[in-house]
């Protein structure tokens, strides 16, 4: 190893020649110097050998999946990097060791065929302990390497796991196609592998809008453009021609000088079904409180208005803008109106008798019912109210009273016309007994007078009865004229009372009528009743008739103060 064969020259290149003899000539001088020159002129060669090897590691390591290119490309680097490291170490070694042996050597001897043995093995032994030294170093870079291929390899393993068994779609779009996607994604395309992705179908999306929306998102991301996720709906076609709604999140990528794009798609079918839903319910609520004839508000906590719909406006009187955003305008002066606390201390309260405030200063009585209002954690954060206008309802109520008033007045009147009938009844008998008698009757030429008022007071009487009681339904013919003559001179005494004068203009034409007599007595009795009661300042009521084909038309009119406008 010490001695250089000269005979192929030839075949060396230029440095292999001067290295030779730049060794031949420093045998004489320190074989130290000779073996370190001989290291590192077989050094690069060495280097390269090792580099080589490196590679061929390298290589066997790889990992031929392209999800982790990014991590091969990271270990190559870590590589590339390994022979440097290793040059930097030897020379810093041999550096150190040729200027402290020699130090150490000539400061012990002097002797030049003593040094220079000594250089020899000095020179041997610095080459084992290089061997040595690379052999230590060499098993801790292949270590690391090998602990880094692990690692990669592991989480390789673990985000395809990850990949795999997401619940959404994950594409690999590169130049235009898609080159991978998870079990996910095949399963909502309804295919079994990628080759059936776009067999029988151009796209999978169905909209051409948003087909030319998708393909702008992708030109601006490959172009470099556009390097922020993007979010698209659209509507996707499966394989069993089923149409989806998806969302899908186009997330740029760069590897390799080269830009793909990940495909993040999710099912939404379900959440725009719930949004429809949702929003058709929602339809159908507001729709419901607009049509409902019940006044219907929405307070918030600070007992401002929310919800004003037409039948609030109908009954109360403001506009929803007059009064949305502020306190409620209906509650009359000296009317204790419930407070929301008290709403939620009670709960629900269910048509509670109120009174409330039109917008003209009129007094509307109501039926309030309220429900609170939650939120999604099940806070109160409003009241719900409902005004039901209950005020003809108040007035039918008062006019059952009256009725039932008059109804016992009537019973009452029937017994006493009953008792007074009795007696009348034997007074009528004797005068008539005494007016038979001749002689006595041409004495008291008066008894036929009191016969006349005693059948009077007993037709009266009969009057009082016919009313008083229900009788059965009786049709028989009987003229509408003489009817109403009955009933206006039944109530002439009452109108005498309200200074009510009767007005009438019956038809000569034939007038009789075919029905229940007593029934429509009573029906006309309540009618001019009314008007005479609609006249508190006095008054005129007239009545015309008047016959039309085979109908008899009766117009009943007064100068009463009519019914108001918002009760018609």
């Amino acid at each position: 190893m010490l001695f250089i064969d000269h005979s192929h020259h030839n075949h060396k290149d230029r440095r292999s020649i001067i290295v030779d003899k730049w060794l031949n000539m420093s045998l004489c001088v320190n074989p130290s110097y000779k073996c370190t020159i001989l290291s590192y002129y077989f050094l690069p060669k060495y280097f390269s050998i090792l580099q080589a090897s490196f590679a061929f590691v390298h290589q066997l390591c790889k990992i031929q999946t392209e999800d982790i290119e990014k991590g091969q490309k990271l270990l190559h680097i870590k590589t590339k990097s390994i022979p440097w490291i290793i040059i930097g170490s030897y020379f810093l070694f041999g550096s150190m060791w040729i200027l402290l042996s020699d130090t150490i050597l000539y400061r012990f001897s002097t002797d030049f065929i003593t040094n220079k043995e000594m250089g020899l093995y000095k020179g041997w032994f610095f080459i084992l302990l290089t061997c040595i030294f690379l052999y230590f170093l060499l098993k801790h870079l292949l270590q690391k390497n090998k602990e880094m291929e692990s690692q990669l390899l592991e989480s390789e393993e673990r985000y395809r796991r990850l990949v795999e068994s997401s619940p959404y779609a994950i594409c690999l779009l590169r130049d235009g196609e898609i080159t991978y996607t998870n079990q996910t994604g095949l399963e909502m395309a309804g295919v079994h592998s990628l080759s059936d992705l776009y067999r029988n179908r151009e796209s999978l999306v169905v909209n051409q809008q948003d087909q030319k929306k998708i393909k702008e998102i992708l030109h601006s991301i490959h172009t470099n453009e556009n390097e922020v996720p993007e979010t698209v709906e659209y509507q996707l076609l499966r394989s069993n021609n089923e149409i989806i709604d998806v969302e899908s999140t186009l997330i740029p990528i760069t590897f390799d000088h080269k830009v793909m794009t990940i495909i993040q798609t999710r099912d939404i079918t379900e959440r725009k079904q719930a949004v429809k839903e949702l929003w058709e319910a929602k339809q159908l609520i507001q729709a419901i409180i607009s049509a409902s004839p019940i006044a219907t508000l929405a307070l918030d906590m600070n007992a401002k208005i929310r919800l004003w719909n037409p039948a609030a406006e109908q009954i109360f009187g403001w506009h929803s803008d007059e009064v949305i955003g502020k306190k409620s305008p209906i509650v009359p002066k000296g009317e204790k109106d419930i407070t929301i606390p008290e709403i939620i201390e009670h709960g629900h309260i269910l048509n509670k008798e109120v009174q409330r405030m039109r917008k003209d200063g009129s007094i509307v009585h109501t039926a309030l019912s309220t429900a609170p209002i939650q939120d999604e954690d099940g806070q109160i954060n409003g009241i719900m109210a409902a005004f039901m206008d209950i005020t003809d309802k108040k007035k039918t109520e008062e006019a059952l009273l009256k009725t039932e008033k008059l109804s016992a007045v009537g019973q009452l009147a029937a017994s006493v016309a009953h008792e007074i009938r009795n007696p009348l009844t034997s007074v009528k008998g004797f005068i008539q007994l005494l007016n038979d008698d001749k002689p006595f009757a041409e004495k008291t030429p008066f008894l036929s007078i009191m016969l006349s008022e005693i059948d009077r007071m007993d037709a009266i009487i009969k009057d009082l009865l016919v009313l008083a009681k229900p009788q059965a339904s009786h049709f028989t013919y009987f003229k509408v004229n003489e009817l109403l003559s009955y009933v206006l001179q039944l109530l002439s005494t009452q109108a005498s009372l309200y200074n009510i004068t009767f007005m009438k203009d019956f038809t000569v034409q034939d007038d009789t009528l075919y029905g229940e007599e007593n029934q429509l007595k009573q029906v006309f009795i309540n009618l001019i009743k009314n008007a005479i009661e609609a006249m508190p300042e006095g008054g005129s009521v007239s009545l015309k008739t008047a016959v039309k084909g085979d109908k008899i038309e009766v117009t009943l009119t007064d100068e009463g103060v009519g019914i108001p406008a918002h009760k018609l």
